[in-house]
């Protein structure tokens, strides 16, 4: 995987495997005025996908497993086992047996095709830093698939109680952890013990992650570009 550098900024090299019209049309549209991102590759034929990913050694790889014809989630687990590449899905499937499944493949990102484009580019940025990137409705189906009392999926955030979804919700919006003691009345050291509880079931590796999470969580609307 390289990122290019282009002046200050690096380029993301971006492989988008899917036949859809309207949906390549709107990737293309949303990347076009993004000088952080570079469509590399649209692959129209699966069979290409493999040698495409070796050639081009992408940054991200944006992939459909549920069209007709294209993609299965069998043929996906196969090129995620043959190709060391991030991904990040995209899909209109709806069934959360099959979701389920490709998010265990390990994907880094999983969206639905109702997502909005600020949470598109953020879900790209993501995985292209290879972090766990889930839109609101697949974390949900996680997190119902998650029981308290056994081992959690290993691929996807835990749940957070409703002390620390507060928490979450004011670390993201910037609050240091004296204002958040005083928003919510706890001591600084309370404050503290959450955000490590935190960042230890969502694995946060940095402070943008806060802002991401709080986003998938339905407790921040993304800015608009």
């Amino acid at each position: 995987m390289v990122l290019y550098i282009q002046g200050s900024m690096a380029m993301i090299d971006i492989i988008v495997a899917d036949h859809q019209s309207l949906t390549l049309s709107g990737l293309q549209f949303i990347l076009q005025d993004r000088p952080d991102f570079r469509l590399s590759s649209i692959i129209h034929e699966p069979a290409m996908l493999e040698s495409e990913i070796s050639r081009i050694k992408p940054d991200v790889l944006i992939v459909d497993y549920n069209l007709p014809e294209y993609i299965s989630p069998d043929q996906l687990e196969n090129i995620l086992r043959a190709c060391r590449v991030n991904t990040l899905v995209i899909t209109s499937d709806d069934d959360k047996t099959s979701i389920m499944r490709v998010v265990q493949m390990g994907v880094q990102g999983f969206l639905t095709k109702s997502c909005s484009k600020e949470e598109i580019l953020l879900a790209i940025r993501a995985t292209a830093r290879g972090e766990k990137f889930f839109c609101h409705k697949v974390l949900n189906m996680i997190l119902e698939k998650t029981d308290p009392t056994i081992e959690r999926l290993e691929c996807g955030p835990t749940g957070l109680t409703q002390r620390e979804t507060e928490i979450l919700k004011n670390l993201a919006a910037g609050f240091s952890t004296k204002k958040i003691a005083d928003l919510l009345n706890l001591s600084p050291h309370t404050v503290h013990a959450h955000r490590k509880n935190i960042i230890k079931k969502l694995d946060i590796k940095s402070p943008t992650e806060f802002v991401v999470y709080a986003i998938d969580f339905g407790l921040l609307k993304p800015k608009k570009y």
